[in-house]
């Protein structure tokens, strides 16, 4: 009687899969690619139209979309800095995509395309990065903790 279900020793002994570029590198191109794409992006003609009809609504958007532009800068920052120090696969690669999605949006809403996808792709990003937080909340409490600790010592 064999057991089909046991593979090879080289089958399960494989070692883990590595990051090649550091995650923090990773991190800022998905964000650049996520600029490059919505920067291409460009607004139909009846949006453009609607834009030129209503100043003030376009001015209302831009600042918008500054506002949400300097929120997801700071996302930037924050994930950089914590992929700097070790975290599971899954909590990197959310950490990853989520200010991708958050920088994308305000160039969306800035060129008045589809200010609904804009949106979309900054609250879905803001959402994923919390969840991320919240997975990881244990490690990046003590790495904030410790941080701010040895800042006061020195």
């Amino acid at each position: 009687m064999s057991d089909v279900s046991v593979g090879p020793a080289s089958y399960v002994a494989a070692p883990p899969l590595r990051w090649s570029v550091p995650r923090p590198v990773v991190a800022i191109v998905a964000a650049l690619i996520a600029v490059t794409a919505a920067i291409l992006a460009s607004p139909d003609a009846a949006t453009a139209a609607r834009a030129q009809s209503d100043a003030e609504l376009v001015l209302l958007l831009r600042f918008m979309a500054g506002v949400k532009a300097l929120l997801a800068l700071a996302a930037l920052g924050a994930v950089v800095w914590r992929l700097g120090y070790p975290a599971s696969p899954v909590t990197s690669a959310a950490y990853v995509l989520a200010p991708a999605l958050m920088l994308a949006a305000p160039l969306l809403i800035w060129q008045i395309a589809p200010t609904a996808l804009g949106a979309g792709l900054f609250h879905g990003g803001l959402a994923l990065l919390l969840l991320a937080l919240f997975a990881d909340r244990g490690q990046t409490s003590e790495l904030v903790r410790r941080k701010l600790l040895a800042r006061r010592t020195v």
